[in-house]
């Protein structure tokens, strides 16, 4: 029997959630839901790996999962992918599944996700010349994920993808510093 990589196996049920909620009419509910336990399941204390152990009964994994889906208030396309998942023994890539499935669903919205790491939030006229700039640039709909960051002392550093946009002190302190350091 031939191992799928985690990735195919993350694309291929990204894919599957976003044929399923598109013919239920779920889809902004379950794109949301998946940000959402996107955040949950990235933070390493969640517990939610747990549900990967292959000695628990899919009977007791549906109700820790029913559990997660009403405490979360998730809609149904969210449980039933959590239990596909489970009862596959493919819970170990639910986070390469939710990522696949946001990604897919920002490639067909023609939106863009962009971090934006700076030293204190940035008001709301500023979020929004920021916003029109990056959707000139894009030619997308722009998303901002904000975080917040006192290490590069100010300014601002713009990540989408592979672009890098580092326009934060800390960045112009230590190019200046390697400037004189070669100047010696």
């Amino acid at each position: 029997m031939k191992k799928v990589s985690v990735i195919k196996t993350a694309m291929m049920y990204a894919g599957a959630m976003y044929e399923g909620a598109l013919k239920s009419g779920d889809l902004d509910t379950l794109y949301d839901d998946a940000k959402h336990l996107k955040d949950v399941v990235d933070n390493a204390d969640s517990g939610i790996q747990l549900l990967n152990n292959p000695l628990w009964k899919f009977k007791q994994k549906a109700e820790i999962i029913d559990l997660i889906v009403q405490k979360c208030n998730f809609g149904s396309s969210m449980g039933n992918t959590l239990k596909l998942l489970a009862e596959n023994n493919d819970f170990g890539a639910l986070a390469q599944t939710l990522e696949q499935f946001i990604l897919l669903y920002q490639q067909k919205h023609n939106i863009a996700e962009i971090e934006v790491t700076t030293v204190i939030p940035l008001s709301a006229k500023q979020e929004s010349l920021l916003k029109a700039k990056l959707a000139n640039i894009f030619e997308r709909e722009i998303v901002l994920r904000y975080v917040i960051n006192p290490q590069i002392i100010g300014g601002l550093v713009i990540k989408y993808g592979t672009n890098f946009i580092d326009n934060s002190v800390k960045h112009k302190l230590d190019a200046l510093e390697q400037l004189m350091k070669g100047a010696k």
